[in-house]
């Protein structure tokens, strides 16, 4: 945490100014904000800190994640758009960056000593990777990434015609704005080389393809840093937003496993917007300004060799070679900004950007359309608007938890309550057989000889300590459709009884429920720690639309947090949602181990209806669109059946919990 100790100088007299504390109490409400939204994603113990004269804006050694102070001083929902920039690419190396142990990173310390270069070239390489493979995970972090990259390149002008090898993998960010860095590269010659490396080791997944890395960062320090330092006395590039260039390889903690990694690399593969194929066509330069150079130019995909930019063939892609002067220096590279060079762009691919060469006027103009694309997301401004009320309201919670719905309380009838009470009961013998106990009178074990002493059969002679289970260690959710058809046939208020029935009957065996309702938004009903009245209970009413991706969301964030062995999640609905974002997230809970349950409330007639109407518009068959991925689902008449579903669910996860 931000290491101030306010009562320790204050005991001691030291003049500390109430501005002071206030600065210290935001920073360590800070600090708690992002450790909080980190252990979610990665569901690692990381702490966050603050800290004064750090040597990048931000840096992580693998376990723990360190905010520059200078980074922080208005607390304006613009300087948290990049903190949470700054936050998530460290969050990147905590979950993918390769340790100082690895025999890659052995490997890479042992060149750099011999040739230099090495390390620079892997954090290029790797930072580019990392936020690839992040963003594929959680796409909706783009743009605080692109906002924390678009700073870092305004702020570093001294490096501008460089920042293009370190631009060109970051495929998140606005087509226009990496053209605009490809066209002010100060060595064009080198972009097809530095384009197929960078593009080939930005969905590499370790440690499996460690060789590939190994024979990519070589290629990329011979034939790319090499040369670009040669050519420009040394200046490169400062690596990305926390100044990762120089970073020294990451030492502590543990990266995820290799085959979360491969499938953030095949989602990776699927995503982004590539660059056309560079083709340029340099123009005549006269000789006596400058060294004349010639080199080969060609698309990524050519045979081309990218050389050290002296008596080297130009092709303009049609089979024309002229002469080009490579610019040696930064300031020569800004000479050049109102230059008008031929050009020439092929491509296949959408999303098509002209490539003008020189150094464009407008980069200004694309970061400030950047940033206010960023400032106008209703999205983010939300996001960071709940943490700024949460570090600057001293609040010790964030405001952005789902909002508590508002329910008329109604009397629990006697029914209900007594189902609740045999629900209960049944859970707490299941409870007693989970429970570690000795099995008396068994065929093997420990010999009890107080029994073989009153003359028992010796396939009862023996005592056995059974271990138990955790079975009855249950994280459920409940999500409950609220929509205006649920009204018909009273199937909100059985619905309500259910769900009050449920976590009444697992308060006996401590497991926690949580319910949700949700129609277009989610609401909470009662959270995991709120106990259930005896007589009373929330009555959810139907009144909205069918939509329950924001509660699978806040239901996928408390899974993630949560340290049950059995992880459950009810879905209860009585009619049809857009599939593709909602069944992505469902496939992610499966991923995570909870089992899901898809609980429709339909009769035969509507049954009949969604099947056809799935059937008739999509690809898949009929069952798996009604079913959306869960691992169970379950057709009932009414809400009424809801209850006996439900129960046999729970009972049955706990007596396989058993028998395994």
């Amino acid at each position: 945490m931000y290491q101030e100790n306010i009562e320790q100088n204050a005991y001691r007299g030291a003049n500390v100014s109430s501005e002071s504390q206030d600065l210290a109490i935001r920073l360590n409400t800070l600090c708690r904000v992002y450790e909080q939204t980190d252990r979610v994603l990665t569901q690692d113990p990381i702490t966050v800190h603050v800290v004064q004269n750090g040597p990048a804006p931000a840096w992580s050694d693998g376990r723990d994640i360190y905010i520059n102070k200078d980074q922080i001083t208005e607390f304006d929902l613009d300087e948290l758009i990049q903190i949470n920039g700054l936050n998530y690419h460290e969050l990147a190396h905590h979950l993918y960056s390769p340790r100082k142990g690895t025999t890659i990173m052995q490997w890479v310390m042992e060149n750099d000593a011999r040739y230099g270069n090495y390390i620079q070239s892997i954090n290029i390489l790797e930072d580019q990777r990392i936020e690839t493979l992040l963003v594929a995970r959680y796409p909706a972090i783009v743009p605080y990434l692109t906002k924390t990259t678009v700073r870092w390149l305004a702020d570093s002008p001294e490096t501008m015609s460089t920042n293009y090898i370190a631009v060109r993998g970051r495929q998140y960010l606005p087509l226009e704005l990496r053209i605009a860095f490809r066209d002010m590269f100060i060595m064009p010659e080198l972009i097809p080389v530095a384009a197929e490396i960078i593009d080939a080791y930005r969905v590499l997944h370790f440690p499996k393809q460690y060789k590939e890395a190994q024979e990519l960062i070589q290629r990329f320090k011979e034939e790319v840093l090499d040369k670009l330092f040669q050519a420009t006395g040394g200046v490169g590039t400062n690596g990305g937003p926390s100044v990762c260039g120089h970073r020294q390889p990451v030492a502590l903690g543990r990266p995820d496993p290799g085959k979360a990694q491969q499938r953030d690399s095949d989602r990776a593969k699927q995503m982004g917007n590539p660059e056309p194929i560079f083709v340029h066509k340099p123009e005549q330069v006269n000789s006596e300004q400058s060294d004349e150079v010639t080199v080969n130019r060609a698309g990524p995909d050519s045979d081309s060799n990218s050389g050290n930019g002296n008596d080297k063939n130009f092709s303009d892609g049609h089979g024309e070679t002229t002469n080009f002067v490579a610019p040696k220096t930064v300031e020569e590279a800004l000479d050049a900004r109102n230059t008008e060079r031929p050009h020439s762009v092929s491509s296949s691919v959408s999303g098509h950007a002209q490539s003008l060469g020189g150094i464009p006027d407008n980069v200004s103009e694309i970061f400030e359309s950047i940033n206010t694309s960023i400032s106008s997301n209703k999205n983010v401004i939300a996001d960071v608007k709940a943490k700024q009320r949460v570090i600057v309201g001293g609040d010790d919670k964030q405001h952005d938890a789902v909002p508590n719905g508002k329910y008329s309380t109604v009397p629990v009838p006697s029914d209900v309550i007594v189902s609740a009470r045999r629900f209960g009961r049944e859970l707490e013998r299941l409870k007693q057989e989970c429970e570690p106990i000795w099995q008396r009178e068994m065929p093997a074990g420990r010999l009890n000889v107080q029994r073989i002493i009153k003359g028992c059969e010796i396939n009862e002679a023996f005592d056995r300590w059974a271990e138990g289970t955790d079975g009855t260690n249950i994280e459920a959710v409940m999500l409950i459709d609220r929509s205006g058809s649920m009204s018909s046939g009273n199937n909100d208020m059985r619905a309500s009884e259910a769900a009050y029935v449920i976590k009444r009957a697992m308060e006996h065996i401590d497991a926690k429920v949580t319910i949700y309702s949700f129609d277009n938004q989610a609401e909470l009903v009662s959270s995991r720690d709120t106990k259930v009245d005896k007589t009373s209970m929330p009555f959810i009413y139907g009144n909205g639309g069918t939509n329950p991706e924001s509660s699978l969301i806040v239901s996928e964030r408390l899974f993630k947090t949560s340290k049950a062995k059995t992880k459950i999640l009810f879905l209860v609905t009585d009619g049809q949602f857009q599939h593709r974002t909602n069944d992505e997230i469902i496939n992610r809970l499966n991923s995570m181990g909870v089992i899901t349950v898809m609980v429709l409330i339909a009769d035969k007639d509507q049954a009949e209806y969604l099947e056809n109407y799935y059937k008739n518009r999509s690809e898949h068959s009929s069952s798996e669109n009604l079913q959306h991925n869960c691992s169970i689902y379950g057709l009932i008449n009414t809400a009424e059946d809801l209850l006996p579903f439900a129960k046999e669910v729970v009972t049955s996860t706990i007596k396989q919990s058993l028998r395994g």
